[in-house]
């Protein structure tokens, strides 16, 4: 017998945006908006000030994770295209990177920066069957040249930097693990190590760090969004069954709103959290 949770959400939680079909990788924008996709239809939108939706583009493909460098181009990590878009001019969205030693990307998920400009992304999707989704992370520099950051992974999907710009989290989805890498200067993975282990059907999905270290982990196999703390421990559960956390991110003129997607009813809330987040388009250096 599966015992309940009782719902816990954090205070001042509201829904800010509704009616998507799949609602996926949230990130804030230079222009102080929110950015994300609709992984069904293909869109990538803003939320206005006045609590708007505006369409700025269209991957015609199924895009997941968003990404804006420092120079506030977005990135798209698009499943459907196989590849790493980069929106340009007018909302089109071009090829940035779709192999690697020849092999078509599997399905490229969650994306993050790196201090020196390299992009880290997940591609979690293994075919044909059978499907073990061991997968790499791999790294691509500001020239388009691919690499792999991150080998042997089971379903590598959230990614997103540690607090002080050294290290990088990566969300292990199948194996319900959080793993923290240290990197070296020129970007290239050293030491593995392990923060976290939650219980299945937990599925850890999208993150997101704060200035302390704490980390949101989306965790949609229990409906659920957990507090972590840089050692590893659970510092809050927000548990409801009327929603499936999938991914998280901080915005708001402060850094201090998370904004959450969900999956299950098509929408995203924000909430004040009480520091704010790392800055993602400005990120700490490794100095």
């Amino acid at each position: 017998m599966t015992t309940q949770l009782p719902e816990n959400l954090p205070q001042g939680i509201k829904v800010v945006a509704s009616g998507i079909d799949i609602p996926e990788g949230p990130a804030w924008g230079p222009d102080g908006l929110l950015y994300f996709v609709s992984a069904g239809d293909g869109h990538i939108y803003r939320l206005q000030q006045d609590g708007s939706t505006e369409q700025v583009a269209d991957t015609a493909g199924r895009p997941n994770g968003l990404a804006f460098a420092a120079d506030g181009t977005l990135f798209i990590a698009d499943a459907g295209k196989q590849a790493i878009l980069r929106m340009a001019g007018g909302g089109v969205c071009e090829i940035f990177a779709e192999e690697h030693e020849s092999r078509k990307f599997g399905g490229p998920n969650d994306l993050a920066f790196l201090p020196n400009g390299d992009l880290l992304f997940t591609d979690p999707a293994r075919t044909p069957a059978p499907d073990p989704a061991i997968s790499p992370v791999y790294r691509v520099k500001p020239d388009g040249t691919t690499g792999v950051f991150a080998s042997e992974l089971a379903y590598p999907n959230g990614v997103d930097l540690t607090a002080n710009g050294r290290g990088v989290y990566i969300a292990e989805m199948r194996a319900h693990r959080l793993v923290k890498f240290q990197f070296d200067e020129t970007g290239r993975a050293m030491e593995e190590t392990l923060v976290r282990r939650f219980r299945e059907p937990a599925s850890p999905d999208g993150l997101a760090v704060d200035v302390e270290g704490h980390i949101f982990q989306t965790l949609p196999g229990i409906n659920s969004l957990a507090l972590v703390g840089p050692d590893g421990s659970l510092t809050e559960l927000y548990y409801s069954p009327k929603w499936r956390p999938s991914n998280v991110t901080f915005g708001g003129t402060d850094l201090r709103t998370v904004y959450v997607t969900s999956e299950s009813d098509g929408s995203i809330y924000s909430f004040q959290h009480s520091v704010a987040g790392v800055d993602i388009i400005h990120p700490p250096t490794t100095a």
